[in-house]
């Protein structure tokens, strides 16, 4: 127990010294750790600044050649106005030295009348004139022309219309014309229906008349003479004709009024008189069928007396042989 016991002191002498020696190692392995770390912080650090001093360097590069690339953009662009200025220069030289000679004619215009143009700037005014004056009146030209054209369209225009409007009106004149002369022939067709009509309406009334007269006359004959007396009812009838006769007259005066016609009143009268004469007929036809049958009668009674007295006298003659 006694070694073991030392063994285990030993042993934990040799892990307390082997926990220092860890430990102190440890902490210079921490430190060491720290420094690397603070070294690669720098570092870093170190790589951004150059990173975004590469990038400023790289920005500004840009932006130079940029602006170089404007400046020779703009020398090319110089130059080239240059140029044109020089072809302008040389083109105004040119028209300089051509517009003299209009200004020495000027001048030799207002040395020839100073005293309407005393000065030459009086010669372009006059000029500016008549130029204004000149442009007004083209001004004024083309807008009468311009309305002297809209005025030939519209009177084209007007023309078409009514040239159409009198086409249209002489066909409307020709279908009138047609219809006219269609009026016409129906009017004369109308005219020989009512001349037939008229004509057949004479005929008719001649005939109304004819019956109206053979009405009257089998009246006549019928209530007239030894008929009247013989006749049973006539007094009957005349009164039941009478009446009749009454009786449509008031019916037209208060049916139809005062307009009626004599034509029609005539009809009347004459059906009345056929009713009369109706009445006499019959009464005729009875007192005939009376007298045959009495006659029948009459011819049967002696016809029975004739077959009596035969009979009579054939008993007489056999009485004497018996």
């Amino acid at each position: 127990m006694f070694e073991v016991q030392e063994a285990l002191d030993a042993q934990k002498e040799e892990f307390a010294r082997r926990e220092d020696a860890f430990r102190r190692r440890e902490e210079g392995l921490r430190k060491k750790d720290l420094e690397l770390q603070e070294s690669l912080i720098k570092f870093n650090k170190f790589l951004q600044e150059n990173e975004s001093k590469r990038n400023r360097a790289i920005k500004r590069a840009n932006d130079e050649k940029k602006q170089r690339e404007a400046k020779e953009q703009e020398i090319l662009r110089l130059k080239a106005q240059l140029e044109d200025n020089k072809n302008m220069s040389r083109e105004l030289s040119n028209n300089v030295q051509k517009m003299m000679k209009y200004t020495r004619y000027l001048e030799t215009v207002q040395e020839d009348v100073p005293e309407d143009y005393p000065e030459i700037a009086d010669l372009l005014n006059r000029y500016k004139t008549l130029k204004d004056a000149n442009e007004d009146l083209g001004r004024r030209q083309n807008k009468h022309d311009s309305e002297n054209e809209g005025k030939r369209n519209e009177f084209a225009n007007v023309t078409k219309v009514k040239q159409n409007t009198i086409l249209n009106s002489n066909n409307e004149i020709a279908s009138l014309q047609k219809k006219l002369e269609h009026a016409e022939q129906e009017v004369l067709v109308l005219q020989n229906d009512v001349d037939l009509t008229i004509q057949s309406t004479s005929g008719k009334t001649l005939d109304l008349g004819q019956i109206l007269m053979a009405v009257e006359n089998l009246l006549q004959r019928s209530t007239s003479g030894n008929h009247g007396k013989i006749l049973k009812h006539g007094t009957d009838t005349e009164a039941k004709s009478g009446n009749t006769q009454k009786v449509p007259a008031q019916q037209a005066s208060h049916g139809h009024g005062p307009g009626i016609s004599e034509l029609d009143k005539q009809g009347q009268k004459a059906i009345d008189d056929l009713g009369i004469i109706a009445a006499y007929m019959v009464d005729f036809k009875n007192i005939c069928q009376d007298l045959e049958n009495q006659v029948k009668t009459n011819r049967r009674a002696q016809q029975a007396a004739v077959a009596t007295t035969a009979a009579m006298g054939t008993t007489t003659n056999a009485a004497p042989s018996d």
